[in-house]
């Protein structure tokens, strides 16, 4: 993994982060059952990390085939994110989680699509802040 993707990694996973926390903090006050809502926005969130850092260590690993042979391995890839998180939501409807924390996953699950797009500010803020430290990239 090159420099580069690994910060951009970290910051998409900050963004994540950053978004489950507002989440939690906005609707912990108006959800009744808050251990299911809890329990499932941070089932989701987890999910999302894991589902930038399998996509950035797929997309790490297919730089070292040809074009035809990549191409196959990011969609197997690909449906690997999709049935883990079929999988996930599943499971929680079979063990009788209740609707809100299934509901919140979904939300949760939302977090990467959160964290790409507070990605280029938490990059532009980290490069302000390790500049005025003195430190370079």
């Amino acid at each position: 993994m090159t420099e580069n993707s690994n910060s951009v990694l970290k910051e998409l996973i900050l963004g994540t982060l950053l978004f489950g926390l507002a989440v939690t903090v906005a609707g912990i006050w108006w959800i009744d059952d808050k251990k299911m809502f809890l329990l499932g926005l941070w089932i989701g969130i987890a999910l999302s990390v894991w589902r930038a850092v399998h996509m950035q260590s797929t997309l790490d690993r297919m730089l070292d085939f040809e074009k035809k042979t990549a191409q196959t391995k990011i969609v197997a890839a690909y449906a690997t994110r999709m049935f883990a998180t079929i999988f996930v939501l599943a499971l929680m409807v079979k063990i009788g989680m209740s609707n809100s924390a299934i509901l919140m996953c979904f939300a949760g699950l939302f977090g990467l699509k959160a964290g790409a797009m507070l990605q280029p500010h938490i990059h532009k803020y980290m490069n302000k802040l390790t500049s005025n430290c003195g430190v370079k990239e």
